[in-house]
């Protein structure tokens, strides 16, 4: 028995990198990571914090973890959403996010199984190529629907049938969801009054399997390789991405696999670069005060701050007020790690928390360029019993360059898609 535990614990230590095993032993118990946990501050449960899972993990790694203490490390290490707000106010900069995740997945090795919902999703991603069940022939249907619809200018093109040098991609979300196909359909609107040639891969679009590194799956990088490859042999040199989850994804975890792509670009950035052009003309006024939700794979995991902001300062007549907490310090609103699959309950309180402190800025609305974010505050306002607005930023984009196309419009025409439409 006591052989078969030094085993894991072997296995568990040369599952991370040495600088990780370095990581685990630097902690210096200051706490800070206590004071500013989105999570931990939901229940005040210590297991939770970064602090405590450092020093657990290099007792587990040691073997001098007690049994009975194994399942309270279990449980802190995945009531985490693996934010990376530890990471930031950590005085010896440990990076924590891919210390979580890659102790996640070398548990999973180990024999540690992750909690059941997160399994569950897992399995889906891998057997579907999305993370909904859905059949891989729908993950395409959106374009189509919004060409007839009348919602865009011309018809969306096909990768295999127009060699372009920019791809859009939606991710599963924005495919599958019929709360968030709005975003796939504004973005490509968008994209297409800026005057862009630009594809989509359709049916064909892989999911981008950001969900498994998050969750610790352990076939991670094989599932990602075969998905890079299939888009780099399609020569595409820039892929603009709607979904935070997806952009970190294709940007970050892709990165030494495919070299092949220039670059990888968050629509946020891309529209950014189109207005500072002229190519997008933001021709009407939203009069509106919002504050801004930073999602944590476009704000501090990837450092994309500045770009939506300046989208918001130029749409006519709207005013940006921020929370006390954004930027780096942005607070999360729990809908990323798997948390919200494994532990709904703190992820509401975690969305709740979040809201409160939108209201406290006194904006009318709460906007996210992340459709992940959207849906999780939106639980926050239900948690919380609040009036504040949460948007999506493409639906203040639309406001002000086509001002008809709005959410509500796009889900009312495909609630109801023609008989025999698959």
């Amino acid at each position: 028995m006591a052989r078969n535990s030094k085993a894991k614990n072997c296995q568990i230590a040369r599952g991370l990198t040495r600088r990780q095993l370095i990581e685990v032993e630097a902690c210096v118990r200051c706490g800070e990571c206590r004071l500013w946990c989105p999570s931990y501050a939901q229940g005040q449960q210590e297991c939770i914090t970064a602090m405590y899972k450092l020093g657990a993990l290099r007792r587990l790694i040691k073997g001098s973890l007690p049994e009975a203490e194994k399942d309270f490390f279990l449980q802190g290490l995945y009531k985490c959403s693996a934010c990376g707000l530890c990471h930031v106010v950590c005085p010896v900069r440990i990076n924590t996010p891919e210390l979580w995740e890659q102790s996640r997945q070398s548990l999973s090795l180990a024999g540690i199984p992750q909690p059941e919902g997160q399994i569950k999703q897992m399995s889906l991603i891998k057997e579907f190529n999305n993370s909904y069940g859905k059949p891989q022939q729908e993950r395409g249907l959106w374009a189509r629907m919004a060409w007839e619809s009348g919602f865009l200018m011309k018809p969306l093109s096909l990768r295999r049938e127009k060699q372009t040098s920019v791809l859009y991609f939606a991710g599963c979300t924005a495919s599958f969801d019929p709360a968030m196909q709005s975003v796939a359909v504004q973005s490509a609107r968008l994209l297409q009054e800026a005057g862009i040639e630009f594809s989509i891969l359709g049916e064909e679009e892989p999911c981008c399997v950001s969900k498994l590194r998050r969750m610790g799956d352990n076939d991670f990088h094989e599932e990602a390789r075969k998905r890079a490859e299939k888009i780099i042999a399609q020569g595409i040199k820039t892929v603009v991405v709607s979904c935070a989850g997806c952009y970190k994804g294709l940007h970050s975890d892709y990165k030494n696999i495919w070299p092949g792509v220039q670059e990888v670009l968050h629509l946020t950035q891309f529209v950014d670069r189109l207005i500072q052009e002229g190519r997008l003309v933001l021709r009407h006024k939203v009069p509106m005060v919002i504050t801004y939700h930073d999602p944590c794979h476009l704000g501090r995991h990837t450092q994309v701050y500045d770009e939506p902001r300046r989208i918001l300062r130029a749409i006519p007549g709207l005013s940006l007020v921020e929370m006390p907490r954004h930027r780096a310090f942005s607070c999360c609103c729990g809908m990323g790690g798997g948390l919200k699959i494994a532990f709904p309950d703190i992820q509401h309180k975690m969305s709740a928390s979040r809201i409160r402190e939108a209201e406290s800025t006194g904006a009318q609305a709460i906007v996210t360029p992340c459709q992940t974010c959207y849906l999780g505050l939106l639980t926050g306002v239900d948690e919380a019993g609040s009036h504040i607005n949460v948007y999506h930023l493409n639906e203040l984009l639309v406001r002000s360059v086509c001002p008809d196309l709005t959410r509500e419009k796009i889900i009312s025409a495909f609630a109801h898609p023609p008989v025999g439409y698959v």
